[in-house]
């Protein structure tokens, strides 16, 4: 008896110090640094900047969707945020880097509105997440603040997304981990 419990304070404290935070210092800091690389050399249009945020309304949605672990609504949200995705386009240096980011965005988002599943749905939106990061850090800043989050505890690692809120509000585990990760950045 003594044993388990032995264990089961163990698995505790290893649970609340992955869901910490504290461990993610150093790729913060990697981040940054490529952050400023890619903000240095490509200098986005404020016209694009402002789609970019229409395109995050859509996001945001999504998200949601999948915190509230609301497979249905998370499709349709899904098609929203992928339709508006494509209409945004752009030339030169911010087209070529959109185009790329739009076609990863554009297949996972049929692939995820095509799922019942809520766990495979989320898996489609760690790809879109990194996609929408990528964007972010280099056509920022924004008219508002948008908060890169991490969750460290999705799949056999960890697993990043976008917020307008600094709340931790989990889209890959929803209401099992709604609170578990941590701001990475604010963009």
């Amino acid at each position: 008896m003594r044993q388990l419990i032995l264990i089961i304070l163990a698995s505790s404290v290893l649970l609340l110090q992955a869901c910490g935070g504290e461990s993610h210092e150093h790729h913060a800091q990697e981040d940054v640094v490529t952050t400023e690389t890619a903000q240095s050399q490509m200098n986005f249009s404020d016209a694009f900047k402002e789609s970019i945020e229409e395109v995050l309304d859509h996001y945001f949605s999504l998200s949601e969707a999948l915190v509230q672990a609301d497979a249905e609504n998370a499709r349709v949200h899904a098609a929203a945020f992928a339709a508006k995705a494509a209409e945004l386009s752009a030339d030169g240096d911010e087209g070529n880097f959109w185009s790329e980011k739009r076609s990863i965005i554009s297949e996972r988002s049929e692939t995820l509105v095509s799922l019942q599943d809520i766990e495979e749905q989320r898996y489609q939106f760690e790809y879109i997440s990194a996609a929408m990061i990528e964007t972010v850090k280099a056509a920022g800043p924004l008219s508002f603040t948008v908060y890169q989050q991490r969750c460290p505890m999705v799949r056999d690692g960890s697993a990043d997304w976008l917020s307008n809120d600094p709340a931790i509000l989990n889209p890959y585990h929803g209401d099992r981990m709604l609170r578990c990760g941590s701001i990475v950045r604010e963009i």
